[in-house]
């Protein structure tokens, strides 16, 4: 029995030497397999990332481009705009000195250029294109008159409204001539022999400036009249009515200007003594009616050319 045991045991530790070896092998191939695996991830993960580098490459290129061309498209823009802008300033520019080339050059003859119109039209003038230019020139002063005389119709409506309050016998309004003549008696305004306005006076005056304030593109001319009766002997500060009409156009001027702010350079003063009278001297309310001041009233030559250049626009 003792002989039998050891060659058992013998024969054992033989039989397990090839497993042994098996999973040496093994091991060897699991780790190569693992190295491997690292290698190809690491690879995998360096083309992931530089996959991802040239993506970012490529959306930073296109980015830029992006800015570039909308900045070119703003300088393009605003290029464009500004090219726009001076053509519409160079023919505003343009518009305004031919309008006022020829309303300069026709200022004193636009009920005379309507009358040479017609007398063209009654010889029959054959020559065309001459006739085209006089409509035009008619078409012109037609357009030029109907906005002066809208101008002259608002200011005249603002008035009538300011000033509904005054009787007839005190003051009236009324378009004449291409102008609007506000008349006031100069019992509302001066004492008798006097150019000291009078507190009613100053209220009057109030009014009427807050609307030339709003007007501002009003021309005014102010003038003093007077009756024909001859200053008295016992006045001494005005020898005649040439000065007595002058001193209150002149005293109603100040006023306007040093009281109410009106810009001076809007306003004449002038005296017109007994020269101009409206009505009789013969009756004592021929002669009240003569003894005023007129308001005339005008629009800025400018103002219309603005008015026809946007038109024109």
């Amino acid at each position: 029995m003792e002989n039998k045991n050891p060659k058992k045991e013998n024969i054992s530790p033989k039989a397990n030497e090839k497993p042994q070896k098996i999973n040496k092998i093994d091991k060897k191939e699991q780790k190569k397999q693992l190295k491997a695996k690292k290698k190809n991830e690491k690879l995998k993960k360096r083309q992931e990332k530089a996959l991802k580098n040239i993506r970012w490459f490529w959306f930073f290129i296109l980015f830029l481009l992006a800015i570039v061309i909308l900045s070119m498209w703003d300088t393009h823009r605003k290029t464009k705009f500004m090219k726009k802008q001076k053509y519409t300033i160079d023919t505003l520019t343009n518009s305004l000195h031919f309008y006022k080339t020829k309303y300069l050059e026709k200022d004193s003859a636009l009920t005379e250029l309507l009358s040479k119109y017609n007398t063209l039209l009654d010889k029959n003038m054959q020559n065309s294109e001459t006739i085209e230019q006089k409509k035009q020139e008619l078409l012109q002063l037609q357009q030029e008159l109907y906005v002066r005389d809208s101008i002259l119709n608002t200011l005249k409506k603002s008035l009538d409204v300011a000033l509904s309050g005054y009787s007839q016998d005190q003051l009236t309004i009324h378009q004449k001539n291409g102008k609007l003549y506000l008349t006031m008696r100069n019992k509302l305004l001066f004492p008798s022999g006097s150019a000291q306005v009078q507190q009613s006076g100053y209220r009057v005056l109030k009014i009427v400036a807050n609307i030339l304030k709003k007007n501002p593109n009003i021309d005014i001319t102010i003038e003093g009249h007077t009756d024909n009766v001859p200053i008295s002997p016992k006045n001494k500060k005005f020898k005649n009515n040439w000065e007595l009409s002058t001193a209150r156009a002149v005293s109603v001027t100040e006023i306007l200007v040093k009281k109410y702010n009106i810009r001076p350079e809007r306003l004449v003063a002038s005296g017109r003594s007994m020269y101009y009278p409206i009505a009789p001297n013969t009756t004592e309310k021929g002669r009240s009616q003569n003894r005023r001041i007129e308001f005339i009233m005008t629009p800025n030559l400018e103002t219309i050319y603005k008015i026809l250049g946007n038109q024109t626009k």
